[in-house]
């Protein structure tokens, strides 16, 4: 990923669109803001529109306009949300665009020429039910790049700056591609300077085998350690200033992330595993992790880790 990121943002007119795209400016902004990175950031705001899955906004449209019609309307709803979220600064730029098509189709295909895609935890029309949709679930495991599905702020009065100093939790299981999330989640990590939390989960088991899983917990714990031990020193060896928790658990791979995203401000998954997190496939960890983690969520394809970005010692 070159230095300079381009993100690929899904609007379409809902709060939670409107979430994606904060998030999104915010993170290129801390790019930019890297030691060494050349290049101008830029996110681009993509809004999809169809017949059969119009935003409100541009349904009211439909009734009294043409296909022309449709498309200013689409592109007024993309510029409607931007004023809400805000132009970015400087050196961050943002660009617009406008389609027309399948949702799924549309936008993973231009995810291609982008290093990362932000999409909102929920939305109406071209993004309906976006976390609980066949929408989401279509854009999110096929999607060439990183996903982050952002969620709305909580009003629990809980200062900005405070979630900000928050780690990044990222769950892995000692396959290629959970060293991929870990790469990518330690580069997230470094760039907001904060902690990364590595977690790796060895329980959920079937519980007919409880008697013989008390008998080897010894053996599992110091096998779960060694695989946590292997992946930090396999995935961070890029990243000796970054300041890193280990947990080992021996809860299920979905309740031990649930837990830790709890304390987060991201929680980093890739899209499949295998040991710890057996059959880590959309639909089954990550798509929970999607569903219901009380913080944003990335879901890592391999061959998509980040150049290494070196923190300051802490």
């Amino acid at each position: 990923m070159s230095s300079s990121i381009r993100i690929l943002v899904g609007v379409d007119g809902s709060v939670g669109s409107e979430a994606a795209l904060r998030w999104a400016l915010r993170e290129a902004a801390l790019w930019s803001a890297v030691n060494g990175a050349t290049g101008t950031p830029t996110v681009t705001a993509l809004l999809v529109w169809s017949p059969d899955g119009l935003p409100s906004g541009v349904l009211r449209a439909a009734v009294h306009g043409d296909h022309d019609g449709l498309t200013q309307a689409a592109a007024d709803m993309l510029e409607r949300t931007i004023k809400r979220v805000g132009e970015p600064a400087a050196p961050v730029e943002l660009r617009r665009i406008v389609r027309e098509g399948d949702p799924v189709s549309v936008v993973t295909s231009v995810a291609r020429d982008f290093d990362m895609l932000v999409v909102g935890e929920r939305g109406h029309g071209a993004l309906h039910r976006l976390t609980a949709g066949s929408v989401s679930q279509g854009i999110v495991h096929h999607a060439p790049v990183p996903v982050v599905v952002a969620r709305p702020p909580k009003d629990d009065g809980t200062p900005v700056t405070e979630g900000e100093r928050r780690p990044v939790v990222v769950g892995v299981d000692g396959s290629d591609l959970s060293l991929a999330a870990l790469r990518w989640a330690a580069h997230a990590a470094a760039v907001r300077k904060v902690p990364l939390r590595v977690v790796h989960a060895w329980g959920g088991y079937d519980p007919m085998y409880a008697e013989v899983m008390v008998m080897a917990q010894a053996s599992l714990v110091k096998q779960a350690s060694d695989i946590l031990d292997q992946a930090v020193k396999l995935g961070l060896d890029s990243a000796p200033g970054l300041t890193v928790d280990s947990v080992t658990s021996p809860d299920s791979g979905v309740r031990a992330l649930m837990r830790e995203a709890h304390g987060a401000q991201l929680l980093v998954v890739g899209n499949r595993g295998h040991g710890g997190f057996a059959r880590l496939l959309l639909g089954s960890v990550s798509h929970q992790c999607v569903l219901h983690a009380a913080c944003d969520v990335a879901v890592i394809r391999s061959g998509t880790a980040p150049a290494p970005t070196e923190a300051p010692a802490r």
